[in-house]
């Protein structure tokens, strides 16, 4: 049997990464960190790990692993957002709910429609991107890169606990809230189930990684059968969650994850007739935990044809306001601003308030227009880019590279889960994301630093 892997990173990188570790918890407690009090908790902590990185650096000597199209990409959106917030076209006047022209701009550069909507969303798109930075350069040593997956995975492992508690007893309300704060949707300290559905499909792969990981190394041991069955109650938690996208993509990827890592996952000197006696097992309790939110799960399901009329007349209203806003767009944050002058025509076919499109494609090009949208196809599409080269070329090699592998399956989880909702407009969603898109263009760097090994005599 050989020796489980249990090194944990230097004293430096822990300095480091305990903001971003201690945010990873705090995130989803935080109402997913939708709230403006949240938010500027998660900069400060964001913004605190990215100090504390300077001073690493300094005090190793060496550049950052960072590569060249990732670095610029976000530069360029930092620069492209921040002239936004510098160049307002407008400022918008909620009594009246209209917008006053400002003439002092300059009409050629990138101008948000309203200041005080757009600064709070570059100000933590800032942070998030100065700590995407040290990720990166993490996430290229195995360390820091495993000492992360297991904090994703425990604190997905918490969200799934707490969700699965209060649709067995019932609950009206979050634990720490009142019903008229929590709404109807609620799922672990999520208000909006889909949110908490992302944020649980984004989890459930690392836990996957660390399964895989100790499978490897002991497949009778304690451990091994200690992370099934935390992966096991991770998955059973997007079900009893009410939100069909995240059923569904949960299922997609659970698929592509059997089909990808086939040879690692398949029962290895066991009967058919034990696997058979397992496999019932398993169904009776996924089954079990199902049947305390059974109703909830099928009035949702019986309502899908309203839910996606509704959405698509959002669809049709939001591809309005594309040709004015052009090539620079509205300003990040002000779709809920700009959304009620397009739906007029739609008379009471459409009802309620709209923050989001539910498409956040949609949403990316309507506030950061074409250009900003090719910045993020760069960013989040290079990164893909190379995270899939390195899992193929590992693949051929008769390796298996966990971490990569499991990212790429999370993030397009939350890509496709995008397509229908709103999850990366959602803080602690965004961190994960970020998380698994490190993890992706580091492949590159750590691709570098084997090419570079001498050879053994």
């Amino acid at each position: 049997m050989r020796k489980q892997h249990s090194e944990l990173p230097g004293p430096g990188w822990l300095i480091v990464l305990a903001p971003l570790v201690a945010l990873i918890f705090y995130a989803p407690l935080a109402f997913g960190g939708t709230t403006p009090s949240s938010v500027e908790v998660i900069d400060s902590l964001l913004a605190s790990s990215f100090v504390l990185w300077l001073g690493l650096l300094i005090f190793e000597k060496r550049r950052p692993r960072i590569p060249l199209t990732c670095l610029s990409s976000l530069v360029f959106l930092s620069i492209f957002g921040l002239a936004h917030a510098l160049n307002p076209g407008s400022y918008f006047e909620p009594d009246s709910w209209r917008f006053i022209l400002l003439v002092e701009n300059y009409r050629w550069l990138p101008g948000t429609v309203d200041t005080e909507t757009t600064a709070p969303i570059i100000r933590h798109l800032g942070a998030l991107s100065l700590a995407f930075l040290v990720l990166v350069d993490a996430c290229a040593h195995s360390r820091t890169r495993w000492f992360l997956i297991y904090a994703v995975a425990l604190a997905g492992l918490l969200i799934a606990g707490i969700g699965i508690y209060q649709r067995a007893s019932g609950a009206d309300s979050m634990l720490w809230v009142t019903p008229d704060r929590s709404g109807k949707l609620f799922f672990g300290a999520f208000r909006y189930n889909a949110n908490a559905a992302a944020f649980l499909n984004l989890s459930w792969p690392a836990t996957l990684a660390i399964w895989l990981r100790s499978r490897a190394l002991d497949p009778s041991g304690t451990r091994t059968s200690a992370e099934f069955c935390a992966l096991f109650l991770l998955f059973i938690a997007v079900f009893v969650n009410t939100s069909k996208a995240g059923q569904i993509l949960g299922l997609i990827a659970a698929l592509i994850s059997v089909i990808w890592f086939w040879k690692l996952v398949r029962p290895k000197e066991t009967s058919a007739s034990a696997i058979a006696i397992m496999s019932a097992l398993f169904l009776s309790l996924f089954l079990i935990a199902l049947l305390p939110a059974l109703n909830l799960i099928t009035e949702r399901w019986e309502a899908t044809s309203q839910s996606l009329a509704g959405r698509m007349l959002v669809y049709e209203a939001s591809s309005k306001i594309l040709p004015n806003s052009g090539w620079f767009g509205t300003g990040p944050g002000t779709f809920r601003l700009i959304f009620p002058f397009y739906t007029g025509y739609l008379g009471d076919r459409l009802s309620g308030t709209y923050t989001h499109t539910h498409q956040d494609y949609l949403q990316t090009l309507i506030e950061w227009g074409y250009l900003g949208f090719a910045g993020w196809l760069v960013l989040i599409g290079g990164g893909l880019w190379v995270g899939l080269t390195y899992a193929f070329r590992m693949k051929q090699k008769g390796r298996n590279d966990l971490t990569t592998s499991c990212s790429l399956i999370a993030l397009s989880t939350i890509l496709l889960h995008a397509l229908v909702d709103f999850p990366l407009q959602i803080p602690s969603v965004q961190i994960l994301a970020a998380f698994y898109l490190a993890i992706c263009w580091s492949a590159s760097q750590r691709d570098q630093r084997k090419v570079r090994l001498p050879k053994r005599q």
